[in-house]
């Protein structure tokens, strides 16, 4: 596997990708159980450098928050789809915290997915796919 390290397109998202890890964390859980995903173009993709780029500086970001992490990525018919998973075990103290907000986002899912296709209107839930890939295109338009 190649090294991206002096690559500036691995440093800038180096940069951008903490903050974003981070907020993916429960509230509370002492930044345990994040995980994170966007779904990119393929013009964004090769942009960025690749997929192996960008997992191989979700990496090397998650290291700076202390994750022991894993990456997936895949490319997809229009682009790719990419994420990162904290998978450290989490300690007890944390534990309720985590399971907690697991369980409130996928309930959020599944009330959003039902009032979407009651009145057909298009919501967003915070930490979905959506959100977190508009966010991510945000923070590499601001550095």
């Amino acid at each position: 596997m190649p090294s991206y390290i002096a690559d500036t397109r691995h440093r800038r998202l180096v940069a951008v990708l903490p903050p974003l890890l981070t907020r993916s964390c429960p509230p509370q859980a002492g930044g345990y159980g994040g995980s994170w995903e966007v779904r990119l173009t393929r013009t964004e993709t090769e942009d960025l450098g690749g997929l192996a780029l960008l997992r191989s500086a979700m990496r090397t970001a998650a290291r700076t928050l202390g994750w022991r992490a894993e990456t997936y990525g895949a490319p997809t018919l229009y682009g790719a789809v990419t994420g990162i998973v904290d998978r450290r075990p989490v300690p007890e103290e944390f534990a309720d915290a985590v399971d907690r907000y697991r369980q409130e986002r996928m309930r959020a899912a599944v009330e959003t997915a039902e009032r979407n296709r009651a009145d057909g209107r298009q919501r967003a839930v915070r930490g979905s796919v959506f959100v977190t890939t508009q966010e991510f295109r945000a923070a590499l338009a601001d550095r």
